[in-house]
């Protein structure tokens, strides 16, 4: 085993929990596992040993629940003379924030607990049932051996844009599930629309007749003509008036392409189209609202952004706003982490490492244990710097492919590279400047992603006030 300089089998982690105890007798430490559940969770208390000093018992999720369960942990804590309180709770959904927040204010530390680890600790000892005194003894073994994860709920700013992003997020893959049921309605009322099926040298290929599929013109004919008799009625020159009027900068070669799909379409009689056309109109009004509330999501989400350290982040080529504010959220304040391996653990894009019997180290998969919404993140951010212009990210990519990785090893070994380089960035402070960079010192035009000009002035409000005084701090 290799030698940590924290001087704990458990690393850093487990020398602040040693150091939390030594000194204390442990009889006189005070173990609360709670058992997170929507309307009645449940808790225990117990010492160091194990010996339970409270039978578990039920409380509600409001302002009288959290009273009995501070009430009971305060009157256990005098009656023991404990020296220490440790509470933990299992992480199970949303259900077990507000308890978390409402115990914070009374001064607790609330460790959270896997929920895997609690099966885990089920299984070690060869019972595979499950009830809630079991969960809760389960919970108390996961903390007193420290086994609780370091995640802290997010709070105040990093709160807002977690919700934000997410729910944008959410609705970005209701949209996508939209366009897919448009695509499919247009494959039955007109198959060509999408694009006009060609062999190029000998290979199939299919052209599309709209630069932009869900762009103003391609949304417009699907609403008003969506039929290949329709298009045909208008002719080249109803095509190019109704262009000039509807503000749809159809080019000649649009309109020729889009009359010889409606000449060679093989459609179906209008009359047994009624219900599908129905349908379409309906699935296009709801594409509408779906853009709409994206629209306001991504204002709240820049609103939300600029106020953070992570607006640092958009001086990175390629990184955009959305990128960045989703990298913010899911990580949280950087002050929560001393090395970047941390993010990187917590988004379970660390390989998992096998080793025995003196012989080398063999690094395989990644270990998918963590935040997978961060793991998304970091998995679309480096696929974005491997294959886009910025150089700094585009060379680490290229280097690895010559030694022999794959596309997917690739994309997450660039992630990962990005999340070292914005620890550093967050931590101190400081714009994209890499040691190795060979491009220009970013200036602040990198502001220009920021689409809002009230947004932009808070930006550099806040660039002014995180970086140094000489305004050259680069990483």
């Amino acid at each position: 085993m290799g030698k940590r300089k924290s001087q704990h089998i458990q690393g850093l982690k487990g020398r602040r929990f040693i150091e939390s105890l030594r000194g204390i007798p442990l009889d006189q430490v005070v173990i609360v596992p709670i058992d997170a559940a929507k309307h009645h969770p449940k808790a225990l208390i117990c010492n160091y040993f194990g010996d339970i000093l409270e039978d578990s018992f039920f409380f509600s999720v409001n302002k009288n629940g959290i009273k009995l369960l501070v009430e009971k942990i305060q009157q256990t804590t005098l009656k023991h003379n404990a020296k220490k309180v440790f509470v933990g709770i299992e992480a199970t959904g949303h259900y077990h924030e507000d308890i978390v927040r409402e115990l914070e204010k009374h001064g607790y530390d609330v460790t959270i607990i896997n929920p895997y680890t609690t099966f885990e600790e089920r299984a070690s000892v060869l019972n595979w049932s499950k009830t809630d005194d079991l969960d809760l003894a389960a919970i108390a073994i996961a903390i007193i051996q420290n086994k609780g994860t370091e995640s802290k709920l997010p709070l105040g700013i990093y709160d807002k844009l977690l919700a934000a992003c997410r729910v944008r997020r959410s609705e970005v893959n209701k949209r996508s599930s939209l366009q897919i049921e448009i695509r499919c309605l247009m494959d039955v009322i007109w198959r060509e629309f999408q694009g006009i099926p060609t062999i190029v040298n000998g290979k199939p290929k299919v052209k599309p007749i709209f630069s932009d599929f869900w762009g103003k013109a391609s949304c417009h004919f699907m609403r008003h003509y969506p039929l290949p008799h329709q298009v045909l009625a208008l002719g080249p020159k109803g095509l190019r008036i109704l262009s000039k009027e509807q503000n749809l900068k159809l080019r000649a070669s649009t309109i020729e392409m889009l009359l010889h799909a409606a000449t060679g379409a093989i459609a179906k009689n209008p009359a047994d189209l009624e219900i599908e056309l129905l349908q379409l109109q309906m699935k296009l009004d709801d594409l509408n609202r779906a853009n709409e509330k994206i629209e306001v999501l991504e204002y709240k989400v820049e609103e939300l952004l600029v106020q953070t350290p992570g607006v640092l982040l958009l001086s990175v080529p390629e990184v955009g706003v959305t990128t960045a504010a989703e990298f913010t959220a899911e990580v949280g304040p950087v002050s929560q982490y001393s090395n970047a391996g941390q993010i990187i653990k917590k988004a379970g894009t660390n390989s998992m490492v096998s080793q025995t019997g003196g012989g080398m180290a063999f690094y395989g998969k990644i270990s998918k244990q963590g935040n997978s919404r961060l793991r998304t993140v970091i998995y679309s951010i480096g696929y974005n710097l491997a294959h886009r212009t910025n150089p700094y990210f585009a060379a680490f990519a290229k280097r690895l492919k010559e030694n022999g990785k794959r596309s997917g090893q690739i994309r997450i070994a660039v992630g990962n590279k990005f999340v070292k380089v914005a620890f550093a960035m967050l931590r101190q402070g400081c714009l994209f400047q890499p040691p190795t960079w060979d491009g220009n010192l970013p200036s602040k035009d990198f502001l220009e992603k920021i689409a809002d000009d009230g947004h932009r002035r808070i930006a550099l409000e806040t660039l002014n006030s995180l970086i140094k005084v000489n305004q050259k701090a680069v990483c």
